[in-house]
């Protein structure tokens, strides 16, 4: 994947690290689920699995929520073809899995936790930590946080050394990324499909309407086969 579009992407130092940038597919109608699963391949081409994986060729860690993490239960990491430039970029072989749940409720036989290139990083309530399993204490790294987006984001960077962040969903995840204002870029496939069901989500859901709006700059976009692949930059500074 060395001659796709992102390979060579850089992006600017944050003034409060780390750089978080949400990845997402979606169908013609907005939705990134179709019939209530998110899986690889359920909306999104070949490419643009390949696309994510380029995408997380360039970031420290790798972000999920709970209900994506049941749903998808694997490291969050790139092909082993991918280590070596990672390494050329001063990265570790493997970025960090992220798993962010309030409850806890996380299969401890899911692959995420049977064999993973590195220990996964799980951050919870207090509540979550007594749910999870003996195996899954024992696979995993475990930090409580009683705070939102921002106070955990400080204890990835301080802690971690997390200088860079990918967010990968659900559509609740980014939802708090969002309301929070600490998204930086956003990568967006648009896939030629339609779903149509009320009960699919989108992007971003939450229960009130984005209390901010950035202004929102198109930084890029190409086209493979029948898919187009946008990049944005989220302007906190202007509002709307």
């Amino acid at each position: 994947m060395l001659h796709h579009p992102y390979t060579r992407i850089q992006f600017p130092h944050s003034g409060r690290p780390p750089f978080v940038a949400i990845n997402m597919v979606s169908s013609l109608d907005g939705k990134i689920t179709s019939g209530g699963k998110l899986t690889p391949g359920s909306l999104g081409s070949p490419f643009d699995r390949k696309t994510m994986n380029v995408l997380r060729g360039h970031f420290d860690a790798v972000l999920t929520g709970g209900s994506t993490a049941r749903q998808h239960p694997y490291y969050l990491g790139v092909p082993s073809h991918c280590e070596k430039l990672r390494k050329k970029r001063g990265l570790r072989a493997q970025p960090l899995s992220i798993i962010l749940t309030r409850r806890g409720n996380l299969d401890p036989a899911a692959p995420l936790f049977t064999d993973p290139p590195r220990p996964p990083l799980i951050i919870t309530s207090k509540q979550g930590a007594r749910s999870l399993s003996p195996k899954i204490k024992g696979a995993a790294n475990i930090e409580t946080s009683a705070g939102g987006v921002q106070d955990f984001l400080k204890l990835l960077f301080t802690k971690y050394g997390v200088n860079t962040l990918l967010v990968e969903g659900g559509a609740r995840t980014n939802y708090e990324f969002l309301q929070a204002g600490l998204v930086d870029q956003l990568f967006l496939t648009l896939a030629p499909r339609l779903v149509g069901s009320a009960f699919d989500l989108t992007m971003a859901m939450g229960e009130r309407v984005l209390e901010n709006k950035p202004r929102i700059i198109l930084l890029s976009h190409f086209t493979r086969q029948n898919e187009l692949f946008l990049r944005y930059k989220l302007n906190w500074e202007e509002q709307e």
